[in-house]
């Protein structure tokens, strides 16, 4: 596993990721030997007032969703990817992404809106290809983490399975239950669609583009 990630992404798909200072957070280390995790949390709230919130403690690295500001969904990046992120109360160094999507969870299987579907599935493809997070839940839909205690915190999964999680499912002591009974599958697979290399390997990322690069070349010559 690289000893060293890449801190800053500028780009996920048709989304420039902009890179918002001033942020506070723990200069700890994500454990970079640990299959690669990452954590989806929403946001039960707006762009503005969950920045200001993440102004003063409890960031993640990724922000994602409709800024009303704006008008339009947008990607942050608050924190730089290597250090711990601050969304859940503990393990945190086990997540090497923690991204807090825009949006209220639902009991109900749900999906946010279209636009915000392709910036997180962007954003998810980018964090399979640069960090080797696979696009993987570790549960089927309709399977999703609930409040309090509940069979996902205590499964063992999380530290020891690679792929992306919700907040319901990292262990105790969080109770949240965030992104509730969101679709994984549609957004895992469109994220699928989107990547450069193969989710998860250790070519992914730089090499992967380069090897892309590469054989464009090579098809261009024999033209």
């Amino acid at each position: 596993m690289a000893t060293a990630v890449k801190p800053w992404l500028d780009q996920a798909g048709q989304f420039p990721i902009a890179h918002i200072g001033g942020i506070p957070h723990f200069n700890q280390s994500v454990l970079l030997d640990a299959p690669r995790t990452g954590v989806l949390h929403t946001t039960e709230g707006g762009w503005a007032g969950s920045l200001s919130v993440f102004k003063q403690h409890f960031a993640p690295h990724f922000m994602l969703g409709f800024n009303a500001d704006a008008h339009k969904v947008q990607i942050a990046q608050l924190v730089q990817v290597g250090t711990i992120g601050a969304a859940l109360k503990a393990h945190n160094n086990q997540a090497i992404v923690q991204i807090e999507m825009i949006g209220f969870s639902k009991e109900t299987p749900w999906l946010p809106d279209d636009e915000t579907i392709d910036a997180l599935a962007s954003l998810m493809a980018v964090c399979a290809d640069e960090y080797g997070i696979p696009l993987e839940h570790p549960w089927p839909d309709g399977d999703f983490g609930k409040a309090g205690n509940n069979p996902h915190r205590s499964s063992g999964k999380y530290g020891n399975i690679a792929g992306w999680y919700g907040h319901g499912d990292c262990p105790n002591p969080d109770t949240h239950w965030d992104p509730g009974n969101l679709k994984w599958s549609v957004i895992l697979d469109k994220a699928k669609q989107m990547t450069v290399g193969t989710p998860g390997s250790q070519s992914a990322g730089p090499v992967a583009m380069a090897l892309e690069q590469s054989a464009a070349g090579s098809k261009k010559k024999k033209k």
